[in-house]
């Protein structure tokens, strides 16, 4: 009897844990086409991913709430843009251009007027990791502004 209340108290524990997950929606991203290939806006200049290869990319919510899509980071299909990402603000479909990098399992991207003031970094765990270097003084070191969980659309 001791075995199986121990049992119903383990699966009542899993389903409760289990039930507060967030599932990734499944909806389709933003575009500023209503059809056709998505098409972003990035530095004010239209880019549909038919022309670049496609759109990799990670959607990013609060790390404890989840809720909407805060963040977008990506890159692009096209072999000859490897090194070029993009940064999406707020959910939606405009954004900058980024320099992009990836060592090992963890991936960055770096924009800003002198193209490394703002770095998103994911690592392998789906963290995510926004810094804002613009008051950082050189050499200081930085902790996140901001803290993240991204899934890979």
């Amino acid at each position: 009897m001791a075995k199986v209340s121990t049992y119903l108290v383990g699966l009542v524990l899993s389903l409760s844990l289990f039930s507060c997950t967030s599932i990734p929606s499944l909806s389709p991203p933003p575009s500023a086409n209503a059809s056709g290939p998505r098409t972003i806006i990035l530095n004010g200049q239209k880019v549909s991913e038919k022309d670049v290869g496609g759109f990799t990319s990670w959607y990013c919510n609060d790390f404890v709430y989840g809720g909407r899509t805060l963040v977008e980071v990506g890159l692009f299909g096209d072999p000859s843009l490897a090194g070029q990402g993009f940064v999406l603000y707020d959910g939606g479909y405009t954004g900058e251009f980024t320099h992009y990098g990836r060592k090992g399992l963890v991936r960055r991207w770096d924009w800003g007027p002198d193209g490394n003031n703002f770095a998103f970094v994911i690592k392998p765990d789906g963290t995510g990791l926004y810094y804002d270097f613009t008051s950082v003084k050189l050499g200081e070191g930085k902790k996140a502004n901001e803290v993240y969980k991204c899934h890979q659309r």
